[in-house]
């Protein structure tokens, strides 16, 4: 299984501070049954803006110790980008998922929908696919809700994950989801990445609810843990 969320990088946002804990992270997601991670720390300036340069260093440095602690897991680059009116200058020096051209982007809580869809247009003409974070946390992007269902973990993170990161699952028709700015996005080619604590509660009934709605809907893609500690893992991978 492949994790295309993570924070698992020590000191570089508000995942880990230290490279034990992240060691942590490391073999509980080996455990659960991960066997690539794309670390992914915050790029959002003025609060969370290390360089690329150091994501690149602090993947390797992890990387080698893992070889000596024996933990079988492969890890990979990569930024979250939050979708400000800095991405489009950030891109000039991209740090896309590993070797492709997939940007993981963050919408965050404020920002008009007007905005997601100049932005987000601007940086497929620049050549890449934007992979959204976590929709299901974000309020512009909820379709008309279906009552949604909950599974137990870790039986349906497997689930999910076989067939969904291979290709993208057959689409509904376009007005499925009722909500014009996700089906924009859709039709615009993005990519839409969803949390595996949402399917289970962790960041509340309504981001279940939602979460549910769109994996009917065929919208996910792709799957990550958005892992921050190692506190976290029990309820997000029932490890």
């Amino acid at each position: 299984m492949i994790d295309w969320h993570c924070h698992i990088l020590p000191g570089i946002d508000d995942g880990p501070p230290e490279m034990e804990q992240s060691l942590s992270m490391a073999g509980l997601l080996a455990q659960a049954g991960f066997s690539d991670v794309y670390c992914t720390p915050h790029l959002m300036r003025g609060c969370y803006d290390a360089g690329n340069a150091a994501v690149r260093e602090g993947v390797a440095a992890l990387q080698e110790l893992l070889a000596v602690r024996g933990i079988p897991l492969k890890l990979h680059t990569g930024r979250e980008y939050c979708l400000d009116e800095y991405l489009l200058t950030s891109l000039e020096d991209p740090l896309p998922l590993g070797d492709s051209l997939l940007i993981l982007v963050e919408i965050q809580p404020g920002i008009t929908a007007d905005m997601v869809r100049q932005v987000l247009y601007s940086v497929v003409r620049s050549g890449f696919t934007p992979v959204i974070a976590h929709p299901e946390r974000c309020r512009l992007l909820e379709p008309s809700l279906i009552p949604g269902d909950s599974r137990g973990l870790p039986g349906f993170i497997r689930n999910m994950f076989t067939g969904a990161q291979r290709s993208r699952p057959e689409q509904p028709s376009p007005d499925a989801s009722g909500n014009p700015l996700l089906d924009y996005l859709r039709d615009l080619g993005c990519s839409f990445q969803g949390n595996l604590g949402s399917f289970n509660g962790y960041y509340g009934s309504r981001s279940r609810q939602v979460a549910e709605t769109l994996r009917r809907l065929g919208i996910y893609d792709r799957y990550g843990s958005d892992l921050h500690a190692p506190a976290q893992a029990p309820a997000i991978l029932g490890t």
